[in-house]
C-alpha cells in the first residue's frame, strides 16, 4: 500500500513537473500560501480601504460600485458575491486573486519560453521580490499594472508566436480588468509595450521573406491589438457614462480631479499664487486648509473656486524652472538604489548579459523607457512608490520577454548554466524569509500606543519602508475607546481630521473582512477623497451638517483632530469666515485620539 501511494505521489509530481500551465498554477500557489499563512496582508494606502467600505455599503447602508479611483464595472462585478457572503471582504479576495492569475500566466509564458532551470529562476525572482510587495501591501495601482502589463505582455506573445486563441483570450481579459483598476497606467506601461511591439514587427519582417503572409501576419495581429484598445476604450467610456448620467456623481467626479491638481501639485507656499488666488477670495489661511484636506465647506470651496485654484497652481507650476542638479538631488535622496524592485532588476540585467547576449542590448533600450519614466515622475514632483514599483515591474517584465531558450554547447556549459540558477533561485528564497518571520511587537503596545505603533510604519504611505513588510496590525489592541464612542453614540456626527486619521485610523479593520453595511453612518473624513460623494452627503444631511466646517460648532457634531497639527487652521477659518469668536475645546482623549468640540463663543 505504502509502495502504492509512492507511486501515485511520483507520478502525480511528473504530471505537474512536464506540465507548464500546472506547474505555473503549483508554483504559484504555493507561493501565495506561504505569504498568506506567515505574513500580514494589509492594504498599503487608505485609498483601498475607502473603496471597499463604499462597495460594501459601509457608508450608505446599501452596497455601492462607484468605487472613485476603480472602474464601476469591477463594482458591479464583485456586488453578486456581496449579497451571497457579506462577511467577507471580496475587494480584497479578488484583488489578490487579480496578482495571482497574472503572475501565473506570466509564469506560464516563462515554462514555455525558457529552459526549465532558467525559467524557474526567474520565475522565483519574480515572485520573492514584485509578488511579495503586491501581496502584502495590498494596493490597487499596483496590482493594475501587474495585470495591466501581465495580461499585454502574453497576449503580444500568444499572437506573435501564434498560441492558442485561449491563451489570447485569457491574457487580454486581464489586461482590460488591469485597466479598470486604474486607466492610467496604460502610460506607464505604454513605453514598455510599444518597444516589444515594435521588434516583434521588425522581427517577423525579418524573418517572414513573403510579403504576402507577412500582411497576413500583421492583419490578424492588427485586428486582435484594435479589439483589444476598443474593448479597454468602451470600459472607460462605459465608466464616464455611468458618473455623468447622474447629477451627484458628475459633481463629485469634477469636484475630485480640481481636488488632486490641488493636493498632488508641490507646494511652493501661498506667496507664490498670492495675487491670483486673492481674486478669486482665497485667504493665506484659506490656502492652508485646500493644501492641508480641510476643504470641506462648498459655500467658499466650491466646485468652481476649486477649479480656478487648481488652474492658477498648476499655471504656475508649468513657469517653475528645475535645475538638474536639483533633479540629481532628489533622486539621491530618494534611495530608489535600496529598493528590492531596483536590485531585482539589475540582477535579471546582469543575468541578461550573462545568458541572453545576442539581447542584451534590449537592455538598454528597457532602462532607458524606465529612467525616463522617473525622471517624468521627478519633473512633476510626483513621486511616489506604488509608481516607482509599476515603472520597475514594466522593465522586469519586458526584459525577461526578450529571453530565449539557451542552447549549450555541451554537457560542462549547462551543468555550469544550471548551477548559476540553483544559486539564483537559493538566495532569492533565503533573502524571503525574514518576510516569513513577522514583528511580534505588536503584543506589547495597548489601546493608547496603537496610534503611535501604526504611525510610525505606515504614515508616509507614500515612500517605501521595508519594517511595513513584517509589522503585524490585523492582531493585538485596536483603538477600542474611540470606535467604541462613535458606535454607542450614534446620535453624534464625527468628523475626522484627515492628517491625524487617514493613514492610521483604517488599519483598526481587518482587511479580510467586509465593513458591515451602515458603519460608518455617523462617522465621516472632514474632507478626503469621499468630499461630495453622495453616499456621503446623504450621512451629512441626515445630521444638517451639509457644510461640515461650518457645522462644526453644532452641538452634535465633534472633530477628531490632533492639537498639533491643523486644528489652529479650522479656528482660525470659522474666526475669519463665520464667527469672529468661535474656538475649539478638547472634550475626550481616547486611544491617543483627540475629540474636540468647536462652539461660536
Amino acid at each position: 500500500m505504502d509502495k502504492t501511494k509512492k507511486t501515485s505521489l511520483k507520478n502525480c509530481i511528473s504530471k505537474i513537473w512536464k506540465s507548464e500551465i500546472l506547474s505555473a498554477i503549483t508554483l504559484n500557489l504555493l507561493f501565495l500560501a506561504s505569504i498568506l499563512v506567515f505574513c500580514d496582508v494589509k492594504y498599503e494606502v487608505s485609498d483601498d480601504f475607502v473603496m471597499s467600505a463604499i462597495l460594501s455599503g459601509a457608508y450608505g447602508g446599501s452596497l455601492n460600485p462607484h468605487l472613485i479611483f476603480i472602474n464601476v464595472l469591477w463594482g458591479y462585478l464583485l456586488t453578486p458575491f456581496y449579497l451571497i457572503l457579506p462577511e467577507i471582504s471580496w475587494y480584497l479576495i479578488f484583488q489578490l486573486l487579480l496578482c495571482f492569475l497574472s503572475f501565473t500566466i506570466l509564469s506560464y509564458m516563462l515554462l514555455k519560453k525558457l529552459n526549465r532551470s532558467m525559467a524557474l529562476m526567474v520565475i522565483t525572482l519574480l515572485l520573492t521580490v514584485f509578488g511579495s510587495d503586491a501581496y502584502i501591501l495590498v494596493q490597487f495601482t499596483k496590482t493594475a499594472m501587474i495585470a495591466v502589463m501581465g495580461g499585454s505582455l502574453v497576449f503580444l506573445w500568444a499572437l506573435f508566436e501564434q498560441r492558442s486563441l485561449r491563451i489570447e483570450i485569457s491574457a487580454a481579459i486581464l489586461c482590460v480588468i488591469g485597466t479598470w483598476f486604474r486607466f492610467n497606467i496604460i502610460y506607464l506601461a505604454g513605453g514598455f509595450l510599444l518597444f516589444i511591439l515594435i521588434v516583434e514587427i521588425v522581427r517577423v519582417w525579418k524573418n517572414e521573406t513573403d510579403h504576402r503572409r507577412f500582411w497576413l501576419k500583421m492583419r490578424k495581429i492588427i485586428s486582435a491589438g484594435l479589439l483589444l484598445i476598443l474593448v479597454v476604450t468602451g470600459c472607460k467610456l462605459f465608466d464616464d457614462y455611468s458618473y455623468n448620467k447622474d447629477p451627484e456623481y458628475k459633481y463629485f467626479k469634477e469636484y475630485s480631479e480640481a481636488r488632486a491638481a490641488i493636493v498632488d501639485a508641490s507646494d511652493y507656499g501661498y506667496e507664490a499664487y498670492a495675487e491670483e488666488l486673492q481674486k478669486i477670495g482665497i485667504s493665506e489661511n484659506d490656502y492652508k486648509m485646500m493644501r492641508n484636506w480641510n476643504f470641506a465647506d462648498n459655500e467658499v470651496f466650491s466646485l468652481d473656486i476649486m477649479q480656478k485654484a487648481a488652474d492658477i497652481i498648476q499655471d504656475y507650476k508649468k513657469n517653475v524652472e528645475i535645475s538638474k542638479e536639483v533633479i540629481i538631488e532628489e533622486i539621491q535622496n530618494r534611495g530608489l538604489q535600496g529598493y528590492p524592485v531596483f536590485l531585482a532588476c539589475v540582477v535579471l540585467t546582469i543575468l541578461s548579459i550573462v545568458f541572453q547576449r545576442k539581447n542584451c542590448w534590449t537592455a538598454i533600450v528597457i532602462w532607458g523607457i524606465g529612467f525616463a519614466y522617473i525622471l517624468y515622475c521627478f519633473l512633476i514632483e510626483r513621486t511616489v512608490y506604488r509608481t516607482e514599483y509599476a515603472v520597475f515591474l514594466g522593465g522586469f517584465l519586458t526584459l525577461f520577454y526578450f529571453w530565449k531558450k539557451l542552447e549549450c554547447e555541451n554537457k560542462r556549459e549547462f551543468i555550469e548554466y544550471r548551477r548559476v540558477c540553483v544559486i539564483i533561485n537559493t538566495v532569492c528564497l533565503f533573502l524571503q524569509l525574514p518576510l516569513y518571520l513577522p514583528d511580534r511587537s505588536y503584543q506589547d503596545v495597548d489601546s493608547w500606543g496603537r496610534k503611535e505603533y501604526i504611525e510610525n510604519t505606515f504614515y508616509e504611505s507614500w515612500n517605501y519602508k521595508a519594517s511595513k513588510y513584517r509589522k503585524i496590525v490585523n492582531k493585538g489592541a485596536k483603538s477600542e475607546e474611540l470606535i467604541n464612542e462613535i458606535e454607542t453614540h450614534k446620535k453624534n456626527l464625527y468628523l475626522l481630521d484627515f492628517q491625524t486619521m487617514m493613514q492610521v485610523f483604517y488599519y483598526d479593520w481587518n482587511p479580510w473582512k467586509a465593513i458591515p453595511a451602515g458603519e460608518f453612518d455617523n462617522v465621516l473624513y472632514l474632507a478626503g477623497v469621499t468630499t461630495n460623494f453622495p453616499d456621503c452627503n446623504q450621512i451629512l444631511q441626515t445630521y444638517d451638517a451639509e457644510q461640515p466646517l461650518k457645522a462644526l460648532i453644532n452641538e452634535k457634531v465633534y472633530l477628531v483632530d490632533s492639537e498639533w497639527k491643523t486644528l489652529d487652521q479650522k479656528v482660525q477659518y470659522l474666526q475669519e469666515r463665520y464667527y469672529p469668536e468661535a474656538k475649539a475645546e478638547l472634550y475626550k482623549e481616547l486611544d491617543g485620539y483627540q475629540i474636540w468640540k468647536f462652539s461660536k463663543e
